[in-house]
């Protein structure tokens, strides 16, 4: 009876795995489908930038369930590619109430399923080179300084929580959180870039933060490219010597770098023209690369602009995934300003707020040297009075020419606005639904709500006794129209400079 039981347990597990090979097979032939009706509707790099890591888990009872790298990841694809999506389920593709499912991948599935993720090319193999540094013996393993007893270079500030997002850098983001969730096993190596102090550093650190505070044991090393070729050149001149007191040889050097599992490395555009710098680097990418460690790459520059960089090296940085960080829009740096504040237990007025985010358009940076020469000058003269006049002065310490503010009401967007597009007033504010109308009326109302403070009921009111939800449907129709036409972004920033100079 007990080995009726055993054959009977051992063949319905058979039976149980054979269905699971057979949903997964089923996942895979319709997900192809899927991603077949997507490109009918989007764009080619914007399907291999998204969807090329969702892995297709299961095709059961019509319900499609996919892996997804993060919450985050799936949040963003629900949000970004919603009408698609839902038009391809409305299609009929997964039958009657078809519907998709999403499971995080967690690190137990990455691990245990080869079949999810691709592998790692042997990068050994693309070029048969002789390495010009010592190979790397047991010796120096025992060596290596421990996780506790060296400085990972991390600032604790950097995190994810303090991070502001938003449509300049959604993609960097969401992928620094899918990193930090499973590194070494997805988008590596990763290279972000962008201008001058706008946020890349803290996204990068804040990888390396969340890895150590959810991987305790991993090794984890940020540094920048500067201070890397100093540790460099100094190893050369330094053949013995201890790497935790600052003096150590290339072969410690080496085995300190291929013994970590994540190595965030920022502004290797600072590599140009130091060719034994790249030689060391490259060696160190490939042992790395190959061991499935996490490799994180900053530049101020795209890859197609970097100069004086071996292109064996530039190859490297291509492999993986890269994704830029634009400048902050004019909601996000409101945001950026708010949160500073937040952190310091400071308050600033709207106003002010407003002004700064209006006059600081490039750099992260620049806004926080001027919230902070503000603090300044507030506390040493003005017993810690704030005011526009003060502001004012800051700016045009740190940036120079400046605009002034001015209180703009919804009268005179309405009036912009019906000129703007030789329309009346009269029209925008009533029930008309021509498309010229419609266009022109949604303009309006996302620029109230953009600037000035008032509510969306009271917008609403202002335009004819509309409800709130119809001043919100306007807004987000304008934002997302802004992100796909360069024509409207044109015409928006057109009307917002007539409002300036009003």
């Amino acid at each position: 009876m007990d080995t009726n039981y055993l054959k009977a347990s051992s063949t319905n597990e058979n039976l149980n795995i054979d269905k699971q090979d057979s949903s997964k097979d089923e996942a895979e032939k319709v997900w192809k489908k899927f991603l077949d009706l997507l490109s009918d509707s989007t764009k080619e790099s914007e399907i291999q930038a998204w969807f090329s890591v969702i892995v297709p888990k299961s095709f059961i009872n019509n319900v499609l369930t996919l892996y997804v790298p993060s919450d985050d990841y799936y949040s963003i694809i629900e949000r970004r590619f919603n009408k698609q999506i839902t038009k391809i389920l409305e299609s009929g593709l997964l039958g009657e109430k078809g519907k998709l499912v999403y499971e995080v991948l967690n690190k137990e599935v990455t691990t245990s399923s080869k079949s999810l993720l691709p592998s790692p090319p042997d990068l050994r193999k693309d070029e048969k080179e002789v390495s010009t540094y010592p190979i790397l013996i047991s010796s120096d393993v025992d060596s290596i300084p421990k996780l506790d007893s060296f400085n990972n270079g991390l600032y604790s500030r950097y995190t994810f929580e303090n991070f502001v997002r938003g449509d300049s850098n959604e993609l960097a983001a969401a992928v620094a959180y899918a990193i930090a969730q499973n590194p070494g096993n997805l988008y590596n190596p990763f290279f972000v870039y962008g201008g001058v102090g706008i946020g890349k550093t803290h996204l990068i650190q804040a990888i390396g933060n969340e890895v150590v505070k959810r991987f305790p044991n991993k090794r984890v090393y940020y540094t920048t490219t500067p201070d890397f070729t100093t540790q460099f050149t100094s190893s050369i001149a330094k053949d013995r010597g201890d790497f935790s007191s600052g003096t150590f040889g290339t072969k410690k050097l080496d085995a300190f770098y291929k013994s970590l599992d994540v190595l965030i490395l920022d502004d290797i555009q600072n590599l140009a023209c130091k060719q034994g710098t790249q030689d060391f680097i490259y060696q160190i990418f490939n042992t790395l690369y190959n061991n499935n460690k996490h490799i994180i790459f900053s530049c101020d520059k795209p890859i197609n602009q970097i100069k004086d960089i071996e292109e064996r090296l530039v190859s490297r940085f291509r492999c993986g995934m890269i994704a830029d960080i634009q400048p902050p829009s004019w909601e996000m740096r409101v945001a950026i300003i708010k949160r500073k504040l937040s952190e310091l237990s400071v308050t600033f007025s709207e106003e002010i707020i407003h002004f700064i985010a209006t006059n600081v358009t490039d750099s992260i940076r620049t806004i926080e040297s001027c919230i902070s020469g503000i603090i300044t000058e507030s506390r040493f003269l003005y017993n810690n009075q704030i005011n526009l006049e003060i502001a004012e002065r800051t700016l045009n310490r740190v940036i120079g020419h400046i605009r002034r503010t001015k209180n703009i009401s919804i009268e005179n967007i309405i009036y912009t606005v019906a000129r703007y597009y030789k329309i009346s007033e009269n029209s925008i504010l009533s029930k008309k639904r021509t498309k010229e109308v419609a266009f022109a009326r949604q303009v309006a109302m996302y620029l109230a709500k953009q600037l000035t403070n008032l509510t969306l009921e009271t917008i609403g009111l202002n335009f004819g006794g509309k409800d709130h939800a119809t001043v919100l449907y306007a807004y987000n129709s304008i934002k997302e129209l802004i992100k796909k036409d360069p024509n409207v972004n044109n015409q928006i920033l057109e009307i917002r400079e007539i409002l300036n100079n009003l």
